[in-house]
């Protein structure tokens, strides 16, 4: 149920945003679909590599895209398993984490990246792929932001108990649910600077999974920044802050 992604798909794939469409064959039967934004008029300042919520495919995801794009960003977002233009079944969590990985290395091999410092950006159900890209490339990224996410499958998984029929068994959640995106273990070893971003109003993730998540962290290199906004929604209320912490990364 967690890394379902709901099969929300379209025939053709249009934008008003100048960008390269990409098509990975990952293997005889899966294909994942990837776009890379870029600027309109000026070289790109760095490259954000995005991983979005669940639900969210492409068209939804480059709704946030207009001020960071006119900020000099160019920005990488591919579709998940059984979601927008991308084929397979997205029930695997293993399989998942690797073809973000293999994702993740293609982008960086494309002329117009490899130049350019790259910051990985995930949000909500997208962060444990972010933490886990980054730990495992941490020589090749600027940075991480996360905004709206949580400190692990189970503890999410404890949240939406009540979908499962376990609202009252929520002790049993972590006994029955795989831990793949151990999320919490692997910001202890992330060595690059990294900004939390979570509301105090998210009523989809709960802060205390956001706080749990930084309090786990390397607080040497960890921000946490507390919002009052809805969930994964501080761009829009916090622009120029939210804008300042890619610039803060890419500089750094």
């Amino acid at each position: 149920m967690m890394y379902q992604t709901n099969g929300l798909v379209y025939d053709r794939y249009t934008t008003v945003y100048n960008c390269e469409e990409f098509f990975y064959k990952v293997d005889t039967t899966v294909t994942l679909h990837g776009v890379l934004f870029k600027p309109d008029s000026i070289p790109p300042i760095g490259t954000i590599f995005h991983f979005p919520g669940g639900g969210m495919h492409i068209p939804n995801s480059e709704l946030l895209y207009k001020s960071l794009l006119e900020k000099g960003f160019q920005i990488f977002n591919y579709e998940r398993r059984n979601l927008g233009q991308s084929t397979g079944i997205a029930n695997n969590s293993k399989v998942l984490l690797k073809d973000a990985l293999y994702v993740f290395d293609q982008v960086l091999q494309q002329p117009q990246v490899k130049n350019t410092p790259v910051v990985l950006w995930g949000q909500s159900m997208g962060g444990p792929y972010a933490i886990s890209v980054a730990k495992m490339h941490q020589d090749k990224i600027k940075g991480l932001i996360l905004e709206g996410t949580f400190s692990s499958f189970p503890d999410i998984g404890k949240e939406f108990a009540g979908a499962v029929h376990l609202k009252n068994f929520t002790w049993l959640i972590p006994l029955i649910m795989n831990n793949d995106f151990p999320s919490e273990e692997a910001i202890q070893e992330l060595y690059k600077p990294t900004v939390i971003i979570h509301s105090t109003n998210d009523e989809t993730v709960p802060y205390k999974l956001g706080e749990k998540l930084y309090n786990a962290s390397n607080k040497e290199h960890t921000e946490f920044w507390q919002v009052d906004s809805r969930h994964i929604r501080a761009l829009y209320d916090y622009e120029p802050t939210y804008i300042s912490k890619f610039n803060q990364l890419i500089n750094n």
